[in-house]
């Protein structure tokens, strides 16, 4: 039986106990963890100090509340965001979102919350160099790993180059997703570009992510551009504790030097 000292914080002890059983093993990926009164007993701690503990641990996202299952541990490992190759491996798919979630072996899902014409925020508008009230396309979604959400995105792409593609209008875009549709109008996909912002999610994030309120996102604002032309505006929100961004470039001053 675990001992809990009196000299150090109860539940930050307690929080790290919980951390190693998941770590090994010994509370599986998806399991219930024993309820916080028999975490108390077996401890010999409150109930409160076992609840405080827990706390820290919904807030990482290393477990979280389900409804009729209590208390589990969290399911999904790490998803790994490589920003370049990510987009070069769209083909083998219908999308970056659903190669990355497949190499994971994870079953990837996607759920359109809306597609059709649509005023862009101006924002986007801007990016996009859309005149005031100048319609985009806009492909809204919510992406899932094994049936659990993982990001909103919402494409925006100048209707202008959106019409005449009928694909567009469709859930499945085809192979190479709606980058292999523009490039079949003309306007293929040459370069990208992204911002990052760390935040808290709104109340609407929170429900769709499944988040607790003090769990941050990230919102990545990605431009995809076909040449000097930007073409997409993508503003992805994705639950910070799931995600792992990582980037690359090369070394521009070599090659100035060579």
């Amino acid at each position: 039986m675990a001992t809990i000292e009196t000299s150090r914080s109860q539940y930050a002890q307690i929080a790290e106990l919980v951390r190693s059983r998941i770590a090994d093993g010994t509370y599986p990926p998806g399991s219930a963890l024993p309820s916080e009164d028999r975490l108390a007993d077996e401890l010999r701690v409150s109930r409160p100090t076992v609840n405080k503990a827990l706390t820290i641990l919904r807030n990482t996202g290393e477990i979280k509340v389900r409804r009729g299952a209590g208390t589990v541990v969290r399911s999904l490992p790490t998803i790994f965001r490589d920003a370049k190759k990510r987009y070069v491996a769209r083909n083998e798919g219908n999308g970056a979102a659903e190669v990355e979630v497949s190499r994971h072996e994870l079953h990837s899902r996607t759920v359109y919350r809306e597609i059709g014409k649509a005023t862009p925020p101006a924002a986007v508008a801007d990016i996009l160099g859309l005149a005031e009230g100048e319609p985009a396309l806009l492909r809204g979604r919510v992406l899932y790993a094994n049936d659990e959400p993982t990001q909103i995105a919402d494409s925006y792409i100048p209707w202008s180059l959106a019409d005449g593609q009928p694909d567009l209008l469709r859930e499945n875009a085809g192979r190479g997703g709606s980058y292999g549709r523009l490039a079949d109008a003309g306007y293929p996909p040459t370069r990208f570009a992204e911002d990052i912002t760390v935040r808290m999610p709104t109340d609407a994030e929170q429900r769709v992510l499944e988040l607790e309120p003090t769990q941050p996102v990230f919102e990545i604002w990605h431009v995809a551009y076909s040449h000097d032309r930007p073409i997409e505006v993508c503003v992805h929100v994705m639950a910070g504790h799931l995600w792992k961004l990582h980037y690359e470039w090369d070394d521009a001053t070599h090659d100035q030097a060579a």
